[in-house]
């Protein structure tokens, strides 16, 4: 009969018995592991404990930096920290993104991107990252519909006589912000729809287009809401046609390019995005701020009046924005032959 004694050894024995060769590695893994759980989760319970990075890819004063600084203050008061706004643009906002991409997963680098963001990978495939596995979205923010504009002592006074004006190869020139930028790639959808041609003048940024666009240089652009919206105002462009569904009560008088080509729509958008590994409750708390920032009315009507429509979607939406975006654009792209210089 076994006794007390015997079974107390077999059992010592029984737990320090050596773990099989092929398996004796797992254990300072799964040890490592399961000390790293509790560490993760509490410190996703007190982000942020120090300031927050808000990389911005492109130059002061763009569409997308104005909307980070528009948002900086009421971050900072939901997220009890500061947030600092770096930008760091560059080969068309890849450089900046390439940055918030190798950064730490911990919450204290993040970054926003502009519509450009869902169509890199078509006109660069060597990229340094990957915007579907490197990065993670955190809120689909804004967006504004798109303008068809010409200057104010243009004689196109309607999107029609643009149009037959356009029939004619070469006579009617558009701007850019650069090469494979959103404004191209929608024009090069208008002109598709419209069975037109035009020839395209790349810029570098918005600021040289719209003042050469102002000046006659060029003969038109399908630009952001938010970026021509005081021109046209202001009486210095004028506005022929926008690239939402309906009429914009910001320009009433403005048809819809869906009033000639049925189901055209368009817009720009601005989303903000971290590393790919970061914590979910981070994320998921970064996104709780960001859309109570965009839903404060006095945000939201700075925001309104500046050509945005609020979207404050989460970071699922975001995702699938990108997707079905590099999916759109991409064909788009293919079949105009369309490329980045």
């Amino acid at each position: 009969m076994e006794t007390a004694s015997v079974r107390k050894q077999r059992f010592m024995v029984r737990r320090v018995a050596p773990l099989a060769p092929g398996i004796r590695w797992l254990a300072p893994v799964l040890v490592a592991q399961a000390l790293a759980l509790p560490a993760a989760a509490a410190a996703a319970e007190t982000w942020p404990t120090r300031p927050v990075t808000l990389i911005v890819p492109f130059p002061a004063g763009g569409v997308v930096d104005k909307v980070a600084r528009q948002m900086q203050e009421g971050l900072r008061k939901r997220l009890d920290q500061s947030v600092i706004i770096d930008n760091r643009p560059g080969a068309s906002g890849t450089i900046g993104t390439a940055q918030i991409a190798r950064s730490q997963p911990d919450g204290y680098t993040i970054g926003m991107v502009f519509d450009s963001f869902a169509t890199e990978r078509h006109f660069y495939p060597k990229l340094p990252y990957d915007a579907h596995k490197d990065l993670a979205g955190v809120s689909y923010m804004v967006r504004a519909p798109m303008v068809l504009v010409v200057p104010a002592a243009s004689p196109y006074k309607t999107v029609q006589e643009y149009v037959a004006a356009a029939r004619t190869p070469g006579k009617v020139s558009y701007a850019s912000v650069g090469s494979g930028s959103s404004n191209q790639l929608v024009a090069e959808a208008f002109h598709e729809a419209a069975r037109t041609s035009g020839v395209h003048t790349p810029y570098k940024g918005g600021g040289p287009a719209i003042n050469d666009l102002l000046g006659g240089h060029v003969d038109s652009m399908i630009a952001s809401l938010a970026l021509c919206l005081p021109y046209v105002q202001a009486g210095k462009l004028r506005a022929l046609a926008i690239t939402s569904t309906q009429r914009d009560a910001r320009l009433p008088g403005v048809p819809a390019v869906a009033e000639l080509y049925k189901g055209f729509e368009a817009y720009s958008w601005v989303a903000m995005i971290a590393p790919a590994k970061t914590p979910p409750a981070v994320l998921a708390r970064l996104g709780t701020a960001v859309t109570a920032t965009l839903r404060d009315p006095a945000v939201a009507r700075q925001l309104t009046d500046g050509g945005f429509d609020i979207v404050a979607g989460d970071g699922a939406q975001a995702n699938q924005l990108v997707q079905q975006e590099s999916a759109r654009w991409g064909r788009l792209i293919k079949s105009r032959n369309i490329v980045a210089e």
